[in-house]
C-alpha cells in the first residue's frame, strides 16, 4: 500500500488542495444539456464563503474553474434562467425549474449525527453508514413513488448521492407543465410524499377501518387497502408509508445542486450518481468511495476523548503527533480541519 512521507510543515493548505486540483484534472465533467441557462456557485476553498451568479459556455469552463479554485463544494441552479449571471433572483428571469427532492439520512427518524467533542472545543460530526443506508431505503422509496404513482419515465429521474449525508433527485418531466409548478403547488408533492395529516383519512367504525378518499392521498388509500394491517396498526403503517424528504427543499425553485462527481467538502467523497435502481441498490458507505487511496501522513491538530471512527477506521488523536492513516480518512479530517494533511 502506498503512503505518502512527510516533507515539510505549514503547506498543508496546498497539499490538500493539490490533491483536489489533481482530483479535477482528471475528471469528466458531467452536466445537463442546458447548463448554460443555469447559475452556477461555489464554497471557497478556505474560507467557505459562497461565490453565486456564475456563468458558463462550456464543459471545459467549468473543469478549468474547478482546476483552478479546487472549490469546497461546488452547484448548479435547478432553474433555467435567461440571464442566469444577474445577480438579483428578479432580474434573471426564469424559465421553469426542475423538481428537485433532497433526503438527509442525518434527519430521519431514529438517525443523527455521531458527534465527537475534542479536548480543545472542537466537535466533529460524523453521520454513520447505518444512516446513509436508511436514507437509501427512503431513495427507494421515494423512486417508487416518482414511477408508480407520478408516472415519471427513468430517462426523467436523477438521482444521485451527495457525498455525506444525503441522497438528492431532480425530475425534468417531458411534460413541462410540471416544471411551471410555483411553490404552493411543489410544497403539494411534498405532503403527498410525507403523508401530512394521513391519519385523519382512517375512521374507525363498526370494528373496520373505512377510508375517505382524496386525489392527493391516493396512495396512502391504495397501499392500505391491499395491506393486510391488523386493528390498531393503521397509524403505524403510515409512518412506514411516508417518504421523509426535505420539506423546505422542493417548494424552492432557486435552490442548487451539487455537480456531479465533485467533492463534497465535508466528506471527501465526489457525488455519485446513479445510473438505476439496482445501482442504487448496490450502493454502500464505506471509504472505498472515495477517489483518494493508499495512506497519508497527518499531523493531529487536536486531542481526541475517545476513539474516532470515519468510515471503517478508528484513530486516536493527540495534538501535533503525526499519524499514518487511509487516504478517505485524512482528507475527511483533513477537510474538517482536524489534521493537517502531510506532503
Amino acid at each position: 500500500m502506498s503512503h505518502r512521507e512527510p516533507n515539510k510543515e505549514g503547506d498543508e493548505e496546498d497539499c490538500l488542495r493539490k490533491l483536489l486540483r489533481d482530483y479535477y484534472k482528471g475528471l469528466e465533467v458531467e452536466l445537463p444539456e442546458d447548463f448554460i441557462l443555469r447559475e452556477f456557485a461555489f464554497q471557497k476553498f478556505k474560507t467557505k464563503t459562497f461565490v453565486r451568479h456564475l456563468t458558463f459556455q462550456s464543459l471545459a469552463q467549468v473543469k478549468e474553474y474547478l482546476i483552478k479554485e479546487t472549490p469546497y463544494n461546488a452547484y448548479y441552479s435547478i432553474a433555467l434562467y435567461r440571464d442566469p449571471a444577474a445577480e438579483r433572483m428578479e432580474d434573471k428571469s426564469l424559465i421553469y425549474a426542475e423538481l428537485f427532492f433532497d433526503i438527509d439520512s442525518d434527519h430521519l427518524p431514529g438517525c443523527k449525527p455521531v458527534t465527537y467533542t475534542l479536548l480543545e472545543g472542537l466537535e466533529l460530526d460524523y453521520v454513520s453508514p447505518e444512516c446513509v443506508e436508511a436514507g437509501k431505503h427512503e431513495q427507494l422509496k421515494l423512486l417508487d413513488v416518482l414511477k408508480e404513482y407520478f408516472g415519471f419515465s427513468k430517462d426523467e429521474i436523477r438521482m444521485y448521492f451527495t457525498g455525506n449525508r444525503g441522497f438528492h433527485t431532480i425530475v425534468k418531466p417531458k411534460d413541462e407543465d410540471w416544471l411551471k409548478l410555483n411553490s404552493t403547488q411543489r410544497r403539494e408533492l411534498v405532503n403527498f410524499l410525507k403523508l401530512f395529516e394521513a391519519e385523519k383519512l382512517i375512521d374507525r367504525k363498526k370494528g373496520r377501518s373505512t377510508v375517505r378518499v382524496t386525489a392527493l392521498r391516493r396512495r396512502i388509500v391504495e397501499t392500505f387497502e391491499k395491506s393486510r394491517v391488523g386493528s390498531g396498526d393503521e397509524r403505524e403503517f403510515i409512518q412506514l408509508c411516508k417518504v421523509y424528504v426535505d420539506e423546505l427543499v422542493t417548494p424552492d425553485v432557486t435552490k442548487l445542486a451539487r455537480i456531479p462527481k465533485t467533492i463534497n467538502g465535508k466528506s471527501g467523497l465526489p457525488s455519485i450518481t446513479f445510473s438505476s435502481e439496482a445501482e442504487l441498490h448496490k450502493f454502500k458507505f464505506n471509504q472505498s468511495l472515495s477517489p483518494f487511496k493508499g495512506e497519508f501522513v497527518v499531523k493531529s491538530l487536536y486531542t481526541s476523548r475517545e476513539a474516532i471512527k470515519v468510515f471503517d477506521t478508528e484513530v486516536y488523536l493527540l495534538r501535533n503527533q503525526k499519524l499514518l492513516m487511509p487516504a478517505p480518512v485524512a482528507v475527511y479530517l483533513a477537510l474538517n480541519n482536524v489534521v493537517e494533511l502531510i506532503c
